[in-house]
């Protein structure tokens, strides 16, 4: 089934300075869904990891060498545009779920679903994290990293009206989950972690979505991003 184009040409003519960030972000997730198009798009497989055959997986390399071909953009800026499409939860790894760069290599990623794509503007809800944490922590045995384990305990005291709902949610999903294809349930345990990689972010890790597409990887520094902004407003041109 094609993905369709459904954003006007003009959109693209938008100065990027002045545009809002949704339309910024529809900017990118239009590119997205052209990246994903049987026809032209990027070509998907059923990989290897590990022990688990992965299907709908693509190259880290396939992904640079799409946007280099489709933008005609130099590679620094193919590689910057590249790795903000994983920092951003657009594209997730399978091999190393919590490193969140493009490595233009074999490694492995797969598209994340539209439903969590940051236009959606779904909101990280508080209950919807601890179900998450509380169903690694039965599929961990209690084993939570540090940072996991002082949200854990936060929303416990938080939420706690409703930590029985909590509990009762993360067993439900545990035991459904271990009813899943083990190539399903991999990926899918993949896809939450970057998905709360991005929308609750550990120590030490730089909040995108706080700072924002057209801010700098610094967020000390108040210049746009200039090599961001070029990558981008660089597909009027290829559209």
């Amino acid at each position: 089934m094609k993905i369709a184009m459904s954003l006007p040409t003009g959109l693209w003519k938008l100065p990027w300075k002045s545009a809002p960030s949704s339309l910024k972000t529809q900017k990118i997730e239009t590119l997205m869904m052209e990246m994903q198009n049987p026809d032209t798009g990027i070509k998907m497989h059923t990989q290897r990891v590990m022990i688990t055959n992965i299907p709908h997986a693509v190259t880290g390399n396939d992904i640079l060498q799409w946007i280099l071909q489709r933008l005609q953009i130099t590679e620094e800026e193919a590689l910057h545009l590249g790795d903000l499409f994983v920092k951003y939860g657009y594209v997730y790894p399978l091999q190393e779920p919590k490193n969140l760069t493009l490595k233009t290599d074999s490694s492995l990623y797969r598209f994340q679903t539209p439903y969590f794509w940051p236009a959606q503007s779904w909101p990280a809800d508080d209950t919807d994290y601890a179900i998450y944490l509380a169903k690694k922590n039965i599929k961990r045995k209690g084993i939570l990293e540090e940072y996991e384990k002082e949200h854990y305990n936060m929303l416990n005291k938080k939420i706690n009206y409703k930590w029985d709902f909590v509990i009762m949610q993360a067993k439900e999903q545990y035991k459904a989950g271990k009813e899943r294809k083990k190539a399903d349930r991999y990926a899918l345990d993949c896809q939450e972690r970057a998905y709360w990689l991005v929308n609750r972010t550990p120590p030490g890790m730089q909040d995108v979505l706080e700072y924002g597409l057209d801010r700098v990887t610094d967020p000390n520094e108040n210049k746009v991003n200039q090599l961001f902004v070029s990558c981008v407003c660089g597909v009027t041109a290829c559209l």
